[in-house]
């Protein structure tokens, strides 16, 4: 088939692309161009800025896709202009959404269903400005989207993410953890680490996609996706030190009393202020979705973490020696590292 790829270039987007040429279909790339792929002549390109829909629409004159995967819409205009762009030249477009679209609804509770989207927002507050923008204008995509479904049987399916992990995650959320566990020195979980999330490893987005590129009973419909096990960040942490090897010193701090030192919550980027955990019933059903259980996935991020370079930090390992200091603090014990502590 010919799939044009919204993106491409990064972590999911190179997934999907890899997916979808291990099964020989024709992959053509639509992004600014602006980061590097590693996917040389067995890919086209078209340069384009989707910000700009008159050049896109030169970028794609007279071009017709058997399937759209669009990666990077972030504001409904992105979504209006794919639908009017696509209408009548693709087979199946598929959209990448968010589990936040869930966040900002009023009075819904974990595990969040797809019918969860409908109702009343919460209001918008100073401390969560960005997510809460971030999360209403996704919301904003899919209804755009679905107005054209209605309208014009556009044929779109939405695919509502969790927090994504896997080995090309340019993010580096990963690495946050597993770093500190490998320097030796304690590690800091906010809040103990007990906000939980369904996780979802990046291949089977890609798996999920490249097996209902023409489904047609999916299209009109989103999907939530995530892994079938609940895990908190503490469960997370303590599993991928088992397989590097290493006892965790792990440390339960008050975000709230994190905030009030400026330290933050940053450098642990998968603590949360609420649940995320999915129902994902329907993408089992309707999609054949099958997730990569957590134990698996957990081993073979950390094990490819462990054959990284060392001496490269990520950019959550910047308020480390303040993370060391304030545990020395509060216990009298030194913090700084002590190299990998073997069980």
């Amino acid at each position: 088939m010919q799939v044009l790829v919204v993106g491409g270039s990064r972590f999911i987007g190179r997934a999907v692309v890899n997916r979808l040429l291990m099964d020989s279909h024709r992959v053509t790339l639509l992004n600014r161009g602006r980061t590097p792929d590693p996917f040389g002549t067995r890919v086209s390109r078209v340069i384009g800025d989707r910000t700009e829909p008159d050049s896109l629409r030169r970028a794609l004159a007279r071009r017709d896709f058997d399937v759209v995967v669009d990666l990077v819409a972030f504001r409904e205009e992105d979504s209006r202009s794919a639908a009017e762009l696509f209408r009548s030249h693709v087979g199946h477009f598929f959209h990448i959404s968010t589990a936040s679209v869930y966040l900002i609804r009023e009075r819904v509770f974990c595990p969040f269903r797809e019918e969860d989207f409908e109702g009343r927002l919460a209001p918008r507050s100073r401390t969560d400005r960005s997510s809460w923008l971030y999360a209403y204008h996704k919301r904003r995509c899919e209804l755009v989207l679905r107005q054209a479904w209605e309208q014009h049987r556009f044929p779109f399916t939405a695919l509502r993410l969790p927090m994504v992990v896997g080995v090309d995650d340019y993010t580096e959320r990963s690495h946050a953890y597993l770093e500190r566990l490998l320097d030796g020195g304690p590690v800091i979980l906010p809040d103990g680490g007990l906000n939980s999330w369904g996780f979802l490893w990046a291949n089977d987005v890609a798996e999920v996609i490249v097996a209902n590129l023409m489904n047609g009973n999916s299209m009109g419909q989103a999907y939530n996706l995530a892994q079938r096990e609940v895990v908190s960040v503490r469960q997370f942490v303590e599993t991928a030190a088992g397989v590097l090897g290493v006892r965790p010193q792990l440390a339960s701090l008050s975000s709230e009393w994190l905030q009030r030192l400026n330290l933050g919550t940053s450098f642990s980027p998968y603590s949360h202020d609420h649940d995320i955990v999915l129902h994902t019933e329907a993408a089992r059903r309707d999609l054949l979705f099958e997730p990569t259980p957590f134990p698996v996935w957990c081993r073979e991020l950390a094990e490819h973490h462990r054959s990284l370079p060392q001496d490269r930090k990520s950019r959550h390992y910047a308020t480390r020696a303040l993370e060391l200091q304030l545990i020395h603090e509060l216990t009298g014990k030194p913090g700084s590292p002590l190299g990998s502590a073997s069980r």
